[in-house]
Parts: C-alpha cells; structure tokens; sequence
C-alpha cells in the first residue's frame, strides 16, 4: 500500500464543500489531463481525492508527481471500480462528493455547480459533454427508465453515503442502481443545473463490460423504485403493448 497527497504534508482543507473522487487503475495515459483539467479549479472549498487500484503502468509515478495538486491518493488492490468508490468514502471531507473517471475531464462549469450546492438531502446534478455533443437533459421519472444520470455530473450529498454504498453485486450499473434508490427515497430529492460539469468519451469500462446482474434485475428495479404509469410505459416501450398489458393485467 502506498499513499501521498498534500494532506499527508499538513496541508490539509478545514471542511471543504465538495470531493472529488478519481478511481484509477493503470490509468497512466489519461490522468494527467484529468489532474490538468482539476487544478484550475481548486480552491479551499474542493478536495481531490484518487483512489488507485495497485496499478501497475506509471500511473503511482504521476500520483507522486502531483502531491501538491491531490489532497490526498492512495495505492492498493481493491475488488473493482464500486469497490474503491465505496472505499473512497473513508478518506474524503467534503459535504457532497462527485465521482469522475480518469479519462474525464473537469468543464468549467463545475464551479457555477459548487455555488448552488445549498440543501444537504439534495441531489444536484448538471449538463456532460459526451464525444463533443452536449447533453442537457432534465430528468423525470420516466426518463429514467431509458438512460441512467451520469455519474460525471452528480454532486451527492454525505447524507446519502450515511445511508447507502454502491452494491458490489452490479459490476458496471452500480451508480444506476444507487440513483434509482436515491430517486425513490423521500427523503432526497434531485435538482438539475445548467452548468457543464464534465466531457468524456466514449470506450471506458461500461463500454466493454456487461452487467448481467442488473440486466436480469432491471424490470424488477423499475417496478419497485419508479412510478408504475413510468414502469408500464416502460414495459410498453422494450415488449409491445400486447405484453405489457399481460403483465398490467398480472400485476407483473
């Protein structure tokens, strides 16, 4: 196990308002342009935390190299990107935490993001950049039901890591399942803003895995944490009307 970051130097924040949190696995050729694209807008109010998985190319050399712009890293096998998210939580201070992929990119919207951040059971989340288009959609119940938020614009609040973690048992829709939850829970609510906060591409590990867990799951998590006019519609979208009338009739 290896560790650094300027927190080690005494140089650490007193209560920042927002963590970032990079989880990086031999990520040596995009983390630098994620460290570039984070320091800029590094102030007293934001931590950069980078949760490495024992990588084995020179991404604990750029680590090293970036002490002073990472409050704190750490360096140690883990079971898996949800794995070092949950464990992330264990190292950061700030009052919302925003997850981002070290082959993202930090927009400058994330600043105008950081100044609403105001009500602490609310979960705010802004516009991406995906391959060079822009991607501003306000979610409703529904919708939901066709593409999950991306996890590059959400701020959640520490209140909802005193609650819930990433169930390990879906490898790549973690985050989906997590928002679902959050989503059907009273006691948050979400608030879309329109900041860019992020830009990535295309080809990380979603891309190229499956999740056959939730794939499997998926009717059975729309049914019991969305709406069930948003659950039927849903059902009438990917099966035809036929069945999903079968399964209204059936209460399926």
């Amino acid at each position: 196990m290896m560790q650094g970051g300027s927190r080690l130097n005494g140089d650490g924040k007193s209560k920042p308002k927002v963590s970032i949190v990079c989880v990086t696995f031999n990520a040596a050729g995009t983390l630098p342009a994620l460290i570039q694209s984070v320091s800029p807008q590094k102030t007293d109010e934001i931590e950069f935390v980078v949760i490495d998985g024992n990588s084995t190319d020179d991404t604990i050399d750029i680590l090293k190299a970036n002490d002073k712009a990472i409050d704190f890293w750490i360096s140690e096998p883990d079971n898996g990107i949800y794995h070092a998210m949950n464990k992330s939580l264990n190292y950061i201070t700030g009052q919302w935490v925003i997850f981002l992929g070290a082959d993202d990119l930090l927009k400058e919207g994330f600043t105008g993001m950081v100044s609403i951040l105001k009500d602490e059971d609310t979960i705010y989340y802004g516009n991406v950049i995906f391959y060079g288009k822009e991607f501003t959609k306000v979610y409703d119940d529904y919708y939901l039901t066709k593409l999950n938020i991306c996890h590059q614009s959400i701020f959640y609040p520490r209140s909802v890591f005193n609650k819930y973690q990433y169930d390990l048992k879906y490898k790549v829709y973690a985050d989906y399942h997590l928002n679902l939850r959050c989503w059907h829970d009273p006691a948050f609510k979400f608030e879309h803003a329109d900041y860019f906060v992020a830009s990535f591409t295309e080809g990380g590990f979603s891309t190229h895995t499956k999740d056959l867990v939730f794939e499997a799951e998926r009717d059975i998590l729309f049914k019991k944490y969305l709406k069930r006019k948003s659950y039927y519609r849903y059902l009438n979208r990917t099966l035809g009307f036929g069945k999903m009338l079968v399964r209204f009739i059936l209460n399926k």
